[in-house]
């Protein structure tokens, strides 16, 4: 995974919208990254503004309709390094391929893996977003689909009392004031899907909540998993909580030396257990 991260936080000029070299080289490093593991891989290309941008989706288990899929953006915003927001959720898709590619025969559904572009500003919340692209295509299509697993900024850690905040202060009184877990997050429709996936009962080496967040409150979770919800499918996203503990959100300081690779690997693992687990009507 850190190879993954130095190379994303490293390139230059940063990987924004407005970047569209820098971002082809990302695009062409992550299928590369899938191919060396033994995956189908593709572009999904679309226009925006003129420019074509490219969602970049390697296929596990090609022979099933039924499918898992797993997300994260690939995408900065601004002249930043962005290594918590997003490089840690490229590789943590890369690292969850890999890891279940060794387990691909006791599957018995597809795995799709997507690195999205275009989730961050100006684009963000509109049918520019890749991942809007992406979930659009799953709908036209008809695609059986079991849910998605988005990662969302998945390696910043903190055991100082105080480092937690919340959008709601109940939610400090049930899970602390220590950013030192890892959230699942759901809307009430996805809940089945969470319960299902059951990742907080996978052995892991760090505190896992679930959190069920009524809609009201869906903004707050702001990722590629809202084009999901809003086309009726399921999904949650696994994060560190972004802004709510990260200092370094959106800012030049979100570099490789503050992300805990340790933990981050207890998260991947404990999905990709959680998916090894996961029952489907087949």
């Amino acid at each position: 995974m850190k190879e993954t991260v130095q190379f994303l936080t490293q390139i230059q000029p940063p990987r924004t919208y407005a970047h569209l070299t820098t971002l082809n080289r990302v695009a062409d490093y992550i299928k590369a990254r899938f191919e060396k593991i033994g995956l189908e891989v593709s572009f999904q290309e679309f226009e925006v503004d003129g420019n074509v941008y490219k969602n970049v989706i390697a296929v596990l288990n090609p022979q099933y309709e039924q499918t898992l899929l797993f997300g994260g953006h690939y995408d900065v915003c601004g002249k930043i390094p962005g290594a918590d927001d997003n490089a840690s959720a490229v590789a943590g898709i890369i690292e969850s391929a890999r890891q279940l590619y060794d387990y691909r025969e006791k599957l018995p559904f597809r795995v799709e893996f997507i690195a999205y572009v275009l989730e961050e500003p100006p684009y963000f919340n509109t049918p520019q977003m890749g991942s809007y692209v992406h979930a659009q295509s799953l709908l036209n299509e008809g695609r059986e689909i079991i849910g998605l697993i988005n990662y969302e900024m998945i390696g910043y850690f903190s055991d100082e009392a105080g480092s937690q905040e919340y959008p709601v202060d109940e939610m400090e009184e049930i899970y602390g004031n220590v950013g030192n877990f890892i959230a699942i997050t759901a809307n009430p429709a996805s809940a089945p899907f969470l319960e299902q996936l059951n990742i907080g009962a996978m052995e892991v080496k760090l505190p896992v909540y679930e959190m069920v967040l009524p809609d009201a409150l869906a903004d707050i979770t702001s990722s590629d998993h809202l084009n999901y919800w809003e086309m009726g499918f399921n999904a949650v996203m696994v994060t560190d909580t972004a802004h709510f503990r990260n200092p370094h959100y959106h800012q030049p300081t979100d570099t490789m030396k503050t992300l805990d690779f340790e933990k981050m690997g207890y998260v991947v693992d404990a999905v990709v257990e959680a998916v090894l687990n996961l029952q489907t009507k087949g």
